[in-house]
């Protein structure tokens, strides 16, 4: 809580230092003049920086998005895949009486 009061305060004292006039201008008029050209130059450089860095990030990101994407479609070649169509029915097994009789005595049974 101190350090809080304690910047509040300089930067009160900061702001009246920069309000007082001096041949009826504020310092801060002074000073602006003065470092005005550095600060455009360091916000043109800045400005390019994030510009390139923004560019080259959109590039890797679609590199990445590119690259996850396959560009063959995946289809299944063999003949003993599951996801082949059925264009036969299996043939029905024939069941004897003699092997039915067994079954239901086996079905009852347990």
């Amino acid at each position: 809580m101190k350090s809080i009061f304690k910047t509040i305060g300089i930067l009160t004292a900061f702001l009246c230092f920069l309000s007082i006039n001096v041949d009826g201008k504020p310092i801060f008029n002074s000073i602006y003049r003065v470092i005005s050209p550095i600060t455009l130059s360091a916000q043109e450089v800045t400005e390019a920086f994030l510009k390139r860095s923004v560019s080259n990030t959109k590039d890797y990101s679609k590199k990445i998005f590119d690259n996850s994407v396959p560009k063959v479609k995946d289809t299944v070649k063999s003949k003993f895949s599951a996801h082949q169509k059925v264009t036969h029915l299996p043939v029905e097994e024939k069941i004897t009486d003699e092997d039915r009789e067994e079954l239901d005595a086996l079905i009852k049974n347990h």
